[in-house]
């Protein structure tokens, strides 16, 4: 269904009186149809006809519409969590670098890789690192294997310059380990 249908309503205003009118009409011409020559009604039958159409109209009266009906009360408004201030970042500075194909370098040239490690935990922030090593390494994922949780939480916790040194002393240790 593409979407939720109009309410019909008709325009001309008397729809209220038609719609009261309509169940008294019902009553009136089903009871006049059993009230007529119906063969084998008895008189005691006739007057709980009678009595039956009093009833139905009692039951009715307290199901009419009414003529003027109240309009719906307004709906109370959502209340919408606060939104936090957005956290201004500085967007890091623009850095004039030379980017190389790594598959055009040869496998002994020292290269600078600049890894990103992503907030993977909730105390953590995204951060970079430029770490020189031999395109060997890079080229063929090696440092992917000689990483840990250990070592990455070591990286994360310390300050920028810190954290650099130490994963620059953890590639050397890994190149030094690869390299025969």
């Amino acid at each position: 269904m593409a979407g939720r249908m109009k309410k019909l309503v008709p325009t001309d205003g008397k729809w209220i009186p038609e719609s009261r009118r309509f169940p008294l009409d019902l009553i009136s011409s089903v009871m006049s149809g059993l009230r007529g020559d119906v063969e084998g009604v008895t008189p005691e039958e006739r007057q709980s006809l009678k009595e039956l159409q009093k009833t139905w109209l009692q039951k009715l009266a307290n199901r009419l519409p009414e003529s003027n009906p109240r309009p719906p009360s307004p709906k109370r408004p959502r209340l919408r969590a606060k939104k936090k201030a957005p956290q201004v970042e500085i967007p890091p500075a623009v850095e004039e670098r030379e980017e190389y194909n790594i598959h055009d370098v040869e496998d002994s040239e020292v290269v600078r890789n600049r890894i990103c490690i992503p907030r993977l935990r909730s105390h953590w922030k995204l951060r970079y690192f430029e770490i020189m090593m031999p395109a060997f390494v890079l080229k063929r994922g090696l440092l992917n294997e000689h990483f840990n949780w250990e070592i990455v939480d070591k990286i994360m916790g310390a300050p920028d310059e810190e954290a650099t040194a130490f994963l620059q002393e953890f590639v050397d240790d890994v190149v030094k380990d690869l390299t025969p």
